[in-house]
């Protein structure tokens, strides 16, 4: 519930500051720890202690991992215009060579099709973690991604943030290279007349290094406040201006606008620039999330991200990112910002959606999107939404030479900060934080009752008649009742601080068990975003060997566990409210 009126913030946005700061930042080709991706944070930081936040730069050691150079030779033909990826391996001067073969969009069983083991597959498609995994799963030797009209820069490591002991294992242990669709077609030309001999070389420079975290603060240490989490990267592919320095500026005009009117503010706000975007998979935000875990639990209310804002064509809002949960309030700000209706969108795993686990409920990664659609951008929009993606994605130009400042239009530049300054000064002042757990609880139900058939023809032991599948659908009804009530107990204000916290603490425990397999404290690979990820089974009932079926038992009845633990929790947080009648 609003009581402020937001409109003459909202209109003390300036385009102009926002191009400012945007030419200022792409300057630099802003490569993760490097000195020049270093002297934009500078230039950030400088900025907003001017308008007087309080900032503060960690140095984190992470993995990163920047490619240098790609060749591929098939034949006697050097294909022009190769690169390589952020965690491809290289080969070591002699290079690898091997018959090439075609494997479709490059996906295991395509590549077990095709006899790609110990060969150097040619695939179509943007080069991808999912395709990294199921190649060093299917044992090949090389990748080569037709990747479109243009190359697109691509980091291709599975493992969320920088890789622990258990995750080690994961990275690709295969090169990847991409050309365009034209060299592409050639290849597949030439694999018609007959078998084909190719041989490739990559040059990746993978290691251990500090990367920086610039946190700039509106009024967050004072007093144990409760916060907003406004984030964005601020590495890039080559100058990055729409990716993404264009997001850079819409944070910095927010905090200039929002630490302006610093009083009427009833939570802080915290900005959080990360590095490890494009060459670390994430990895400076999910240090954030391990390092401040339990101050994000007690007093962070929401994350919202930013990522590629103000693009030339960028005529599409109604794709953007919520959560069910974060979905209604975004869908009133977009629909008054910009006059388009917000169709409901999960997250795929992509962006700095770091977390998860802690259990914070997230706004957007990308706001806008083209407004023309092809096979390059439907690759694009999946690795943005997952399963439920659709839009016309970021642009040709995303992660290459050609993101430059002639790819910003400065009016939707404007039109996507006023959406911005709305949905943060709002989460920051409204007397209760606008989540709806009620629509968290109801995604919940409606996919577990489409997962329980998965399980069908799961062995029972005779001692058993339920794995716990009735319990939760209890518990969940039990919750949604206690969120219906918290919902007519909003329309009155009743104590609307203690309410407001029942509600972010409700969101809290549901995030984690609609989000993510590996729960509270570890991360989730890039591969896939479902929603109830732990209860889905890793493979078909019938596939399973007897064994395999009566551990998947067991283990079926832990994750049945977790998330009635998680909807519990959401239940009592709401249910406590009962004494305020």
């Amino acid at each position: 519930m609003s009581t402020l009126d937001l409109s003459l913030w909202i209109d003390e946005v300036s385009v102009d500051e926002a191009m400012r700061h945007t030419a200022a930042i792409a300057q630099w080709v802003r490569l993760s720890g490097t000195d020049d991706e270093r002297a934009a944070f500078d230039y950030i930081d400088g900025e907003l202690r001017g308008y007087g936040l309080t900032t503060r730069l960690h140095l984190p050691t992470c993995l990163v991992s920047l490619p240098i150079s790609g060749s591929l030779r098939v034949g006697d033909e050097n294909i022009a215009g190769c690169i390589t990826h952020s965690f491809s391996i290289s080969t070591g001067a002699e290079g690898l060579a091997g018959e090439l073969v075609y494997a479709g969009r490059g996906t295991e069983a395509e590549l077990r099709a095709a006899g790609a083991a110990g060969k150097i597959a040619l695939t179509d498609g943007l080069a991808t973690p999912n395709k990294a995994h199921d190649a060093t799963t299917a044992g090949a030797l090389a990748v080569v991604s037709i990747s479109g009209d243009r190359v697109h820069e691509m980091i291709v490591s599975p493992v969320w943030g920088s890789p622990t002991l258990d995750t080690l294992q994961a990275l690709p242990t295969v090169a990847m290279l991409s050309v365009d669709t034209a060299a592409g077609e050639r290849l597949k030309a030439r694999l018609e007349e007959g078998r084909q001999r190719a041989h490739i070389h990559t040059v990746v420079d993978t290691g251990w290094r500090p990367i920086p975290v610039l946190l700039a603060d509106i009024d967050v240490d004072e007093n144990d406040r409760e916060y907003v989490m406004f984030s964005g990267h601020v590495d890039s592919w080559h100058y990055g201006a729409m990716d993404n320095a264009t997001a850079n500026a819409t944070m910095m005009e927010t905090a200039r606008i929002l630490v302006a009117h610093r009083d009427a503010l009833r939570r802080g706000v915290r900005f959080a620039f990360w590095s490890g975007h494009s060459h670390a998979r994430y990895a400076g935000s999910t240090w954030f999330a391990d390092r401040y875990w339990f101050d994000l639990r007690d007093r962070c209310v929401a994350h919202v991200n930013v990522d590629s804002t103000g693009a030339i064509g960028a005529t599409q809002l109604s794709g953007a990112n919520t959560m069910a949960d974060t979905y209604p309030f975004a869908r009133e700000i977009i629909g008054r910002q910009t006059d388009q209706d917000l169709t409901y969108r999960r997250f795929g795993r992509a962006g700095d959606q770091s977390f998860w686990g802690v259990g914070l409920s997230s706004f957007f990664m990308s706001l806008s999107e083209q407004g023309v659609e092809n096979e390059m951008t439907a690759d694009q929009a999946f690795l943005l939404g997952g399963t439920t993606a659709r839009g016309g994605g970021l642009g040709w130009w995303w992660h290459t030479t050609e993101d430059t400042l002639d790819k910003v239009d400065p009016a939707h530049l404007e039109r996507d900060i006023r959406v911005y300054v709305e949905t943060v000064a709002r989460l920051a002042s409204d007397e209760i934080v606008a989540l709806d757990p009620g629509a968290a609880l109801d995604e919940i139900e409606r996919t577990v009752r489409e997962i329980e058939p998965l399980w069908a023809g799961l062995p029972i032991g005779s001692d058993d008649d339920d794995v716990g599948f009735a319990a939760l659908y209890a518990d969940i009804s039990k919750a949604k009742e206690a969120a219906d009530s918290v919902v007519q107990r909003t329309s009155s204000n009743h104590d609307a601080e203690t309410m407001s916290r029942a509600i972010v603490a409700a969101c809290k425990a549901l995030v984690p068990v609609n989000y993510t397999r590996a729960g509270e404290f570890e991360h989730d690979s890039a591969i896939g975003a479902t929603s109830v990820p732990g209860l889905r089974p890793l493979k078909k009932v019938v596939e399973m060997t007897d064994t395999e079926q009566w551990a998947a038992t067991h283990g079926l009845r832990r994750s049945i566990n977790r998330v009635r633990f998680g909807v519990r929790q959401a239940e009592r947080a709401l249910s406590d409210l009962s004494r305020l009648e």
